[in-house]
């Protein structure tokens, strides 16, 4: 089976230590445009939306941050038609961008695994090239996972019911909700693990330039091997993602509806979490790669 360092003669693998997200900067400021770029074209159409209706306001769209949320709840009721057209247009860009953003993720997943003969760094264009062909598989690998995921909840939610009307007779309404919770936490656990195995998946595809459902098989192998060390690893940076969105949103309440340097500040906030969730969400895929290649590579062909 050839793999891409094959495919591309002037690509060359670096050594499984060697693969560290540190390596691509210039990659990462690119996804992170990418998404910058996505949450623009989602949010421009509501930003319109809103200073339209407040056009007349001496503060301009400064009640909508008003606490209760009085106005922002009136603004919804009566301008709904229009909400929901822009809420179908986000989605239509969300949907869009997460499809087409697996090239931009792969292309930074070949910065982190290959290098270009001679230089320190695959380049822009190799790196695209790989992930444009890659892109194939990598939506057969996102399809198989989600749907695997879908199931696991639908299942897991109903599993979870029954144990819950189950439990409650003999043990009470509030034991049988407590019961009912730790299943849904395990349920979510198992999810999240399939989630794991999704990005070791599109390492396999990266490293080893294998299809959507063989990668799918190589990424639930190389966490079988090592479950708990992966799904840590996944975990903290996921968990420190979240902590920032936190952070992020406590601060946007403060210096939401006001201008000039509070509205500098929490534009440079908003971008300060952007870039830290992007190389927190390459730091993991630079594992991913690291840990299929370290545990796949002799067993491949």
């Amino acid at each position: 089976m050839l793999d891409l360092g094959r495919r591309q003669d002037d690509l060359v693998l670096l050594t499984t230590p060697s693969m560290r997200a540190r390596r691509s900067p210039l990659s990462i400021a690119g996804l992170w445009l990418w998404q910058t770029s996505l949450a623009l074209l989602a949010s421009l159409p509501a930003a319109a939306l809103a200073r339209a209706a407040w056009r007349g306001d001496p503060e301009g769209d400064g009640p909508l941050w008003a606490p209760g949320a009085h106005a922002l709840i009136d603004w919804l009721w009566h301008d709904w038609h229009g909400v929901r057209a822009v809420y179908g247009g986000a989605e239509v860009v969300l949907l869009v961008g997460a499809v087409v953003g697996l090239i931009p993720t792969t292309a930074l997943m070949i910065e982190m695994a290959y290098v270009k003969r001679g230089r320190a760094s695959a380049g822009l264009v190799p790196s695209l090239a790989g992930g444009l062909r890659a892109w194939p598989s990598m939506l057969l690998l996102l399809f198989v996972s989600g749907l695997v995921q879908a199931l696991m909840l639908g299942l897991g939610a109903g599993l979870a019911h029954l144990v819950e009307r189950g439990a409650h007779g003999g043990m009470g309404e509030a034991r049988a909700e407590q019961i009912e919770g730790v299943v849904l936490l395990v349920v979510v656990a198992l999810v999240s693990a399939v989630g794991v195995a999704h990005d070791l998946g599109r390492a396999a595809i990266v490293r080893f330039d294998v299809r959507g459902l063989r990668a799918f098989g190589l990424g639930l192998r190389t966490l079988r091997r090592s479950p708990v060390a992966l799904w840590w690893s996944w975990a903290w940076r996921a968990f420190a993602g979240v902590t920032l969105i936190v952070i992020g949103g406590v601060m946007a309440s403060r210096l939401g509806g006001r201008g000039g340097l509070a509205l500098l500040v929490l534009a440079l906030l908003h971008q300060a979490v952007v870039v830290s969730r992007v190389a927190l969400r390459a730091s993991w895929l630079a594992r991913a790669l690291r840990a299929v290649d370290g545990t796949l590579r002799r067993a491949l062909p």
